[in-house]
């Protein structure tokens, strides 16, 4: 399992087991392009401990993994282009250097452009920290189709930040079997609490991967693809007792979802019901990585950033911080989803199928997960505690 899906669900597993009763989604491939972003221009100690994070041995493999990730948005693209089956996959990457530390040029042109398809754009912090806010707040908008707004609440990002890297993911999907909306129904969903209430629940006839592990059982709902020759599906990870979602989590930590989607069968329904939800986050990564025993520790070496931007006092920039921004809706016809990840440096003036049968009733707090097969990405991931909490 790479790090940032780990990292994301290790906060998952410490919010629940905190009785936290707020729904969460968050994006590790977005976590995972910022960092990625930033590895690019660093060396030495700092690069070093970016790589241990990201369980790299050197900076070509970072660069090659990000390619594959762009790779995948661009055959997937940004619009169905008259293929009304085809998913949508936008992914855009932004970078904004307060004047005082501009940005290299080869870090520019071979890295942001030539990577991650980044104009990075100079700007003033320092007198101009407001504009740049809403600037930005403004890109995060629009790049996510108008999910997310205000990314930044005012005094943020502070007028002492030296440069701004961010991530705008947005996906849209159609089920290949849609639900439909004449089955769709009222029934009771069981919360952590012990309460109990009424939600609407999707259901169908059709037939799809899942299969029943140690304690849970995983349903694999495949997406329409199109022509653009990538796979995607949400999946749903349901543990077996209604108050399980902590063990559940806990499995999910050690062990790869990749093995649970090979070892997944085609099976027969003999009663399936998923609620529908909408739901939005806000993940302070770099606290959850913090809190992991993984700080993202970087900054306090300005040699590190020699190659990425031009700081002739050697300011030193200050601990990095990281914030996402996720929302998504599942109902009858397929899913919408999009994030923002920002990471930003305060910086500082001094240093033959077999046929199974299933029952896979969602009526208590799942996983789900939602990925490409042919590239391993989890887009997005997150858990249902309360489906009648639509933000």
């Amino acid at each position: 399992m790479d790090f940032c899906t780990m990292l994301a669900n290790d906060f998952i597993l410490k919010e629940v087991k905190n009785s936290n009763q707020d729904n969460v989604v968050v994006s590790p491939v977005s976590i995972m392009l910022v960092l990625n972003m930033v590895a690019g221009g660093l060396k030495g100690y700092t690069l070093e401990y970016v790589l241990g994070l990201l369980g790299s041995k050197n900076i070509n493999k970072i660069n090659s993994k990000s390619l594959e990730i762009m790779a995948v948005a661009a055959d997937v693209g940004s619009t169905n282009n008259g293929d009304a089956l085809r998913p949508v996959l936008a992914m855009f990457n932004g970078a904004w250097a307060d004047q005082r530390f501009p940005l290299k040029p080869l870090y520019k042109k071979k890295i942001l452009k030539g990577i991650f398809d980044c104009e990075a754009k100079t700007v003033d912090f320092a007198t101009q920290a407001e504009k740049v806010r809403l600037e930005f707040n403004t890109w995060a908008e629009t790049v996510s189709r108008g999910l997310i707004k205000d990314f930044f609440s005012p005094g943020s990002p502070p007028s002492t930040t030296a440069f701004l890297l961010a991530n705008g993911l947005y996906f849209k999907g159609i089920w290949k079997h849609r639900f439909m909306v004449e089955r769709t129904e009222r029934r009771d969903f069981y919360l952590l609490n012990g309460r109990t209430i009424s939600v609407p629940f999707m259901t169908s006839s059709n037939m799809y991967l899942g299969g029943s592990f140690d304690g849970f059982k995983v349903l694999i709902i495949p997406y329409e693809n199109g022509k653009c020759g990538r796979h995607f599906s949400m999946s749903f990870f349901l543990p077996d007792k209604r108050d399980g979602l902590q063990n559940l989590l806990e499995k999910l930590i050690i062990s790869k979802p990749e093995r649970y989607y090979l070892d997944s069968a085609r099976v027969e329904l003999d009663e399936f019901w998923l609620p529908k939800f909408k739901l939005s986050y806000e993940f302070r990564v770099s606290e959850a990585m913090e809190a992991m025993g993984t700080p993202l520790s970087i900054g306090n070496n300005p040699a590190d950033f020699s190659e990425m931007i031009h700081n002739p006092k050697g300011a030193c920039l200050g601990g990095a911080k990281i914030l996402q921004k996720a929302c998504i809706e599942i109902d009858e016809k397929g899913s919408e989803a999009a994030t923002i990840t920002a990471l930003s440096f305060p910086g500082s003036s001094s240093c033959p199928p077999k046929r199974e049968t299933l029952s896979f009733v969602a009526d208590h707090p799942f996983v789900f997960m939602l990925r490409e097969a042919k590239s391993g990405l989890v887009l997005f991931t997150g858990v249902v505690l309360d489906p009648s909490k639509r933000i």
